[in-house]
C-alpha cells in the first residue's frame, strides 16, 4: 500500500516509521494545505491518512479541497481523543471515509486502512478473488482452489497490487512507485521478472490465466470467463478409468481365446 500522510504537526515520524514496518510506503505532505498538490504531482496513491493533533475541524478544509477537485481517494482521519461527536460528523460529511481516534495500535490502524482501500476497489472482505485465485490479506497467502501457491513476499506484493486494481492498466512505473521506496528501487525490468514468476507459479498450481500484457504499456488483471476456469479445472482431474479393462483379465481372456 502506498499512501500520502499529512499532519498538522511535525511530529509524525514515529507514525511514518511504524507504518513502514508494516509494509506501507508513506509520502509526507508539508502540512494539511499541501495535500492536493502532493497527490497531483506524486500520485497515484491508495489512501490518504490525515493526522490531526489539534482541533478536528482542521481536517475539513483539505478534505473538501480534495473532493472539489474530483479526487475519490479514500481518506482516513487520525484524530485526538476527546473530539466531539459533532466534529466527527462534520469531518465525515466533508468527505472523509473514516475517523480513527488515538491512542490505538498501529496494527489496528493498518487493518482499517486495508479495509477502506479494499472497499474503494469493490472488495467486501480480506479475500480478494479473481477467477479461481484467492489472495487472503489476513493470512497473507494465495490459493488456487484448494492449493496454496508458494510465493515470496515480493511476489505476493506484486499480485496484491494487481488484485486491488483489477481491470486497471498498471504501468511499470506504477508498480515501482507502489512497491519500492525511491532509495531502494531496482531497475524497472524487475516488474517483467516478477510477472513472469507469478504466471509460472499460478499456472503450475492450476490457475486460469488472469494477467494480461498490454505491450509497451504494462499489465492488467482481468476476470477470466467461467468456461476458462472450468476448462483449467478439468485438466487437473485424472482421466476416467471406470471403463478401462483390468489388465489381468485381458491376459486371461486372450489366452483362453487362443486355446
Amino acid at each position: 500500500m502506498r499512501i500520502v500522510l499529512a499532519s498538522d504537526s511535525e511530529d509524525y515520524q514515529s507514525l511514518e516509521q511504524g507504518l513502514a514496518q508494516l509494509g506501507v510506503l508513506c509520502d509526507a505532505a508539508d502540512g494539511l494545505d499541501d495535500l492536493p498538490s502532493v497527490i497531483a504531482l506524486s500520485g497515484p496513491y491508495d489512501l490518504v491518512l490525515l493526522q490531526v493533533t489539534g482541533s478536528l475541524q482542521q481536517a475539513q478544509a483539505p478534505i473538501r479541497a480534495l473532493r472539489r477537485r474530483g479526487l475519490v481517494l479514500p481518506v482516513i482521519v487520525l484524530a485526538p481523543a476527546g473530539a466531539s461527536a459533532e466534529a466527527e460528523e462534520a469531518v465525515l460529511h466533508a468527505g472523509a471515509d473514516d475517523v480513527v481516534f488515538q491512542p490505538l495500535r498501529l496494527s489496528v490502524l493498518h487493518a482499517r486502512m486495508q479495509a477502506t482501500a479494499r472497499r474503494a476497489r469493490g472488495y467486501a472482505s480480506a479475500a480478494l478473488v479473481c477467477g479461481n485465485v484467492t489472495l487472503d490479506q489476513e493470512q497473507h497467502a494465495v490459493w488456487v482452489d484448494e492449493a496454496r501457491v508458494p510465493l515470496t513476499a515480493r511476489e505476493y506484493d506484486f499480485l496484491e497490487t494487481l488484485m486491488l486494481h483489477k481491470g486497471v492498466l498498471l504501468t511499470k512505473e506504477r508498480f515501482m512507485s507502489s512497491l519500492y521506496a525511491e532509495s531502494e528501487a531496482p531497475d524497472s525490468k524487475i516488474v517483467d521478472v516478477f510477472v513472469c514468476k507469478l504466471r509460472r507459479k499460478l499456472a503450475a498450481s492450476g490457475a486460469a490465466e488472469i494477467i494480461r500484457t498490454v505491450w509497451g504499456r504494462g499489465y492488467v488483471l482481468f476476470e477470466p470467463s467461467a468456461e476458462a476456469v472450468a476448462a483449467i479445472r478439468a485438466k487437473r482431474r485424472p482421466e476416467a478409468v471406470a471403463d478401462a479393462p483390468v489388465r489381468g483379465w485381458v491376459r486371461r481372456a486372450t489366452r483362453y481365446a487362443a486355446a
